[in-house]
């Protein structure tokens, strides 16, 4: 009997850390992905984690922006791209349907903040068992951008991370030349 008690106290011993680490959520929806990150916007509880909501190729994008960005900087994004600007006061949110895209899929989701209207498209993929941000773009006139093109490094030396090339073309995946939005 003393070793079927020490046994179990063992066991119990083991699993302790197992069962006292948080949970990391895995998102088995597009739709779940995107609630959970307006969700902090409602409740101003904002994870510090990104890894919960970027593909870890959107994740080694932001490191390698940030280890290209002069200490004194802000850097390429300089704006919260979930709410496309630097404050928030969000109403309306809808999350549309995914349509199929590539590996992943594409979701649009609107909502206003401070009364603006703000059409953005999630580009997700399915990794470590459920869906992650993979990109971010904004449809909104006046403010195009796309996130990936924001971080991507600026081989021109002209230090514009704008996404137009030396002949004006937009890079950037919508009709004008991505422009974050400007503060609130």
């Amino acid at each position: 009997m003393r070793i079927l008690v020490a046994a179990v106290g063992l066991v119990l011993l083991l699993l302790t850390p197992v069962l006292a680490a948080p949970k990391v959520p895995v998102f088995d929806t597009p739709k779940a992905l995107l609630e959970f990150a307006y969700a902090p916007y409602a409740t101003g509880k904002f994870a510090d984690d990104t890894n919960l909501l970027y593909s870890s190729d959107l994740n080694a994008q932001f490191a390698a922006a940030e280890a290209n960005t002069p200490a004194d900087d802000v850097g390429p994004v300089d704006f919260d791209v979930f709410v496309n600007g630097q404050d928030y006061q969000l109403s309306e949110l809808k999350i549309g349907d995914p349509a199929p895209e590539g590996e992943g899929v594409s979701v649009p989701v609107t909502f206003k903040n401070f009364n603006d209207p703000q059409s953005l498209v999630y580009h997700l993929v399915r990794e470590g068992g459920g869906w992650k941000i993979n990109d971010i773009e904004s449809l909104t006139p006046g403010s195009t951008w796309r996130l990936t093109t924001l971080l991507a490094p600026d081989d021109s030396g002209s230090g514009d991370s704008s996404g137009q090339d030396g002949d004006g073309s937009d890079q950037g995946g919508g009709d004008d030349a991505p422009t974050p939005p400007q503060g609130q």
